[in-house]
């Protein structure tokens, strides 16, 4: 656990370092989270080295809120008077995050549905020839369909199952 923590920890510090080096405009934490992308997109970084320490983080996110929460406390005295804006941008802020991240869960579903749809239709597999070949076909194809999409659901209860263990494994 404490070297997947010194691989977050040093993708980190590598973000603030490449921040300040080059006095780039955009955080150095943000910087860190597309190194932390990219590395595990190009395979760099493999998920079994930091999927216990993200699942602790993760499980424990709303810890991390508490500086903010108490430093917003301090600064009461500027928002004084400006309440009722501050309320009203985050009562709209929440209604458009709310519904871009519904919109983008539909289309991601779409499109693993029709990504999908297209392995399971695209002909691909064993071909079985007998009275009515078409028509066998096709119910190879629904049949084949059906088995990707419970082959879907098999493995991502897997992961729950598995994060529930590590979780409990952690505290």
């Amino acid at each position: 656990m404490l070297k997947q923590f010194s691989i977050i920890l040093g993708i980190y510090f590598l973000g603030e370092l490449l921040q300040k080096a080059f006095e780039l405009p955009v955080p150095g934490n943000i910087l860190g989270m597309l190194i932390l992308f990219f590395g595990l997109y190009t395979g760099v970084i493999k998920l079994e080295m930091i999927d216990r320490i993200s699942d602790f983080l993760l499980d424990n996110l709303a810890f991390f809120f508490l500086p903010a929460g108490v430093s917003l406390i301090t600064c009461f005295a500027v928002l004084e008077g400006k309440l009722t804006a501050v309320i009203g941008v985050s009562i709209i802020s929440t209604v458009i995050i709310l519904g871009v991240t519904g919109l983008t869960v539909e289309f991601v579903k779409k499109f693993l549905q029709r990504k999908s749809m297209k392995m399971a239709f695209s002909g691909k597999g064993k071909v079985t020839v007998g009275k009515n070949p078409g028509r066998i076909q096709v119910h190879e194809r629904i049949q084949a369909h059906d088995k990707m999409q419970a082959s879907e659901v098999i493995p991502s209860h897997d992961k729950i199952q598995v994060r529930e263990r590590k979780t409990k494994e952690v505290s």
